[in-house]
């Protein structure tokens, strides 16, 4: 447990760590019905996960890339690396961790980005021009 511990407050899950700590307080503040929605303030994320709310998505990335740092540490304090070599490999952990948890966060959202797509498909289409039916226009035919 104290290896877990030490783990957590070294470089580079100690940049994790932090995240949690604020993600778990919005999480609380959230229960506590204080908290506002962060989707109008990012709207690019948003779209890019397929309209998965930012917090969540923010959340999901911090809690993986916090497992994976923490795990990656743990391995290469018990493989006995030490000096530039730890120094590098810490570096590579904390890019590593950060890719696997963006990955992971597509991955998770990938399901939800096709069902909005298809969401957005037009339903009908003019067979004399190709443009999409408009119920709307006067030339509309039912």
């Amino acid at each position: 447990m104290l290896e877990i511990i030490s783990a957590a407050a070294r470089f580079p899950t100690v940049i994790f760590t932090s995240a949690l700590v604020v993600a778990l307080g919005f999480w609380f503040l959230v229960l506590l019905s204080r908290a506002r929605d962060f989707d109008a303030d990012a709207p690019a994320l948003a779209k890019a996960l397929g309209g998965i709310p930012v917090a969540v998505a923010a959340s999901v990335v911090t809690v993986c890339g916090w497992l994976v740092s923490l795990t990656g540490l743990v391995v290469v304090d018990r493989a006995g690396v030490t000096g530039f070599g730890a120094a590098v490999a810490r570096v590579a952990l904390l890019a590593l961790s950060a890719l696997v948890a963006w990955s992971v966060t597509h991955g998770l959202a990938a399901p939800r980005t096709r069902q909005s797509s298809n969401e957005h498909r037009p339903r009908r289409r003019d067979l004399a021009n190709g443009a999409p039916f408009d119920p709307g226009s006067r030339n509309a035919r039912i």
